[in-house]
C-alpha cells in the first residue's frame, strides 16, 4: 500500500483569497463604516458556524463574506485616514517621532525612515499616533537616529493621496498605513535616547560591518562593499557601476534580506546544532534567536521578518515532531498574514508565496522531511507504510 503525505496540503490557504478581496475592496473601493463591516463580519461568522451543524454544504460561504468584510475594515482601521486631510495643503510642523525604522542613505548628510508621532503642534492633533515617512537632513558629525530613539524634527507635512499610482514610494507608504510625509525637514534633537536592546543591535551591525570590511576594504573597497551589501543588505554600499551589472543579470536579489538569506542562515545554523548533538528544543531556540538577531540587525524589513516567522513555523514543528508545511504555516500565521496582505497588499501576495519554494526545499533537505514526490523522499518512513513487499 503507497503511503500519501499530507505534507504539500494548505488547508488554510483559501481563506487568504476572501481577505485579499476585502482589503482590495477597502484600498481601492468606496469608503465605508469599519463597525457596520466588523458587525457583517460578526453576523456572517456566526451564520457559518451555523451553517456547520445544520448545513454542512454551504458553511464556507458566509464564512467566505465574514473574512471580506474583515478584510475591508482592517484594511480601513489600519489606514485611518480622515476625509478632512484631503483638502490639507502642506504646512511647516514641528514633532516629535519616535523612530521606527530607518532607510539606508548614500548621502551621510541625510537620513530617512518611518516613524510613529508622539506629540505634535495644538493645531495638529489628530497627527498623534500616526506613522508617517521622515526625511531629514543633519547637521555636520550628527549621527544617524536608531530605532526606538524619540527625536523632535521640524519639516514641511504633506498628506499622501488617498489612493496613490501603483507603482509609486507613495504607494508602498500608503499600504503601510501612513497618510503623511515629512519632507525638508532638520533633526531638532533627540528628546529620548534608544533602548539598550536597540543600542546593542546597532552595535552588533557596526561590528559585523568592520569584521567584512577587515583586510579587505583598504585593497579592494568594492569587493568590500559586496560583501557588506550580501551579508547585511547594505546596497547602498554598492558602487553604480556595481549595481547595474548585478540588476542586468538578474542577481540584484542576493543583496536583499529576504526569504533566501534568512533560509540559507537558518539551514547554517541548524545543521551545525545538529552536529552539536543538540536537543531538538534547543535546536529550535538557538536557532530562532541567532536568526532574529540577523534579522533585527540588518533592520526588520517586512520581507525578512515575513521569512523569520516561516522558520519558526518549521523549527516548532521541527521541535514538536509534526509535519512543517510552509504555505499553510504562511497562510495560518496571523502575523504573517498581517505584514504580508497589509504591506504589500495583493500584488505581493503571489510572489511572496511563491518564493516560499526555495526555502521549503532546502528545509525538506535539512530535516528529512517527507516532498512533494514520494521518490525525492529523505527520511524514514513510518512502520507499515512505502511500496509493497512481494
Amino acid at each position: 500500500m503507497t503511503s500519501r503525505s499530507l505534507g504539500h496540503r494548505a488547508p488554510l490557504l483559501w481563506l487568504v483569497l476572501p481577505l485579499i478581496a476585502g482589503i482590495i475592496a477597502g484600498r481601492y473601493g468606496p469608503p465605508a463604516s469599519p463597525a457596520w463591516l466588523l458587525a457583517g463580519a460578526l453576523v456572517a461568522a456566526l451564520l457559518s458556524a451555523l451553517a456547520a451543524w445544520r448545513a454542512p454544504r454551504v458553511w464556507a460561504l458566509p464564512l467566505g463574506a465574514a473574512l471580506l468584510l474583515a478584510g475591508d475594515a482592517s484594511y480601513t482601521l489600519r489606514r485611518a485616514r480622515l476625509a478632512a486631510w484631503e483638502q490639507l495643503p502642506p504646512r511647516e510642523a514641528q514633532l516629535a517621532l519616535r523612530v521606527d525604522r530607518v532607510f539606508p542613505q548614500n548621502d551621510p548628510r541625510k537620513t530617512a525612515g518611518l516613524a510613529t508621532v508622539m506629540r505634535a503642534e495644538e493645531h495638529l492633533p489628530d497627527l498623534v499616533g500616526q506613522r508617517i515617512y521622515f526625511s531629514l537632513a543633519l547637521r555636520p558629525g550628527e549621527a544617524i537616529p536608531i530605532r526606538s530613539m524619540v527625536i523632535s524634527a521640524l519639516g514641511v507635512l504633506t498628506p499622501l493621496p488617498e489612493n496613490p499610482p501603483a507603482v509609486s514610494f507613495d504607494s508602498y507608504l500608503a499600504d503601510a498605513g501612513m497618510n503623511f510625509r515629512l519632507a525638508r525637514g532638520r533633526l531638532l534633537a533627540v528628546e529620548q535616547p534608544p533602548t539598550r536592546y536597540r543600542m546593542f543591535c546597532d552595535h552588533l551591525a557596526r561590528r559585523l560591518n568592520a569584521i567584512l570590511s577587515a583586510g579587505v576594504a583598504p585593497k579592494r573597497p568594492e569587493l568590500a562593499a559586496v560583501y557588506r551589501a550580501m551579508m547585511l543588505g547594505q546596497k547602498h554600499e554598492l558602487s553604480a557601476a556595481q549595481g547595474q551589472l548585478f540588476m542586468h543579470s538578474g542577481t540584484m536579489h542576493l543583496f536583499a534580506i529576504n526569504g533566501l538569506h534568512i533560509g540559507v542562515v537558518a539551514l547554517a545554523v541548524h545543521a551545525l546544532l545538529l552536529l552539536a548533538r543538540c536537543p531538538r528544543p534547543l535546536v529550535a531556540v538557538l536557532t530562532l534567536l541567532v536568526l532574529w538577531l540577523d534579522v533585527d540587525t540588518t533592520g526588520a524589513s517586512p520581507s525578512a521578518l515575513r521569512a523569520w516567522l516561516l522558520v519558526a513555523a518549521y523549527e516548532t514543528g521541527y521541535a514538536l515532531r509534526l509535519p512543517a508545511n510552509g504555505i499553510a504555516a504562511a497562510a495560518g500565521a496571523h502575523g504573517e498574514l498581517r505584514r504580508l496582505l497589509h504591506r504589500g497588499t495583493a500584488r505581493r501576495v503571489a510572489g511572496t508565496l511563491g518564493r516560499r519554494g526555495e526555502l521549503r526545499a532546502g528545509w525538506r533537505v535539512c530535516l528529512g522531511q517527507r516532498s512533494h514526490r514520494p521518490h525525492l523522499h529523505l527520511g524514514a518512513q513510518p512502520a507499515g507504510a512505502g511500496v509493497r513487499r512481494r
